[in-house]
């Protein structure tokens, strides 16, 4: 049986998504390899490259504190399944909204704002956590 569920399930999807910012980013770029696959008629502007780019680099930046923190609580013990799970699907919402909003859009605010309040939210809930269960125990 496995002693970290929550960590194992969201390291997974978050890897998995990972993937496919990473294939979008060589698609973009006109990778040979995602020619073979993808038929690619236009030239792809650079400011979408750029937005594209960015979202992956975003994600690769707070996806892998966010699960260092969620095995560390995990492992611990001193939170609920169920309080952990609602915290990393407010983070998963905030790393995917986000992601979308850059990969796909020029323009989403909703995306963008709401994205980053739930990984900033996610992530201070966390810390906080943490930190306390620390200095109290």
């Amino acid at each position: 049986m496995n002693s970290l569920p929550l960590t194992s399930i969201f390291a997974s999807l978050f890897t998995l998504f990972y993937l496919f910012l990473s294939f979008r980013i060589g698609y973009l770029r006109g990778s040979p390899v995602m020619k073979l696959i993808f038929k690619m008629d236009e030239e792809v502007p650079a400011s979408k490259l750029d937005r594209n780019v960015r979202a992956h680099g975003n994600f690769s930046e707070y996806v892998p504190i966010f699960l260092v923190l969620l095995m560390i609580l995990e492992i611990s013990g001193n939170a609920s399944f169920n309080y952990l799970l609602l915290i990393c699907s407010i983070f998963a919402y905030g790393r995917l909204a986000h992601a979308i909003c850059f990969a796909f859009y020029v323009s989403n605010p909703f995306l963008r704002i709401s994205g980053m309040l739930c990984t900033y939210l996610g992530l201070a809930i966390f810390a906080v956590r943490l930190l306390l269960d620390t200095l109290v125990n």
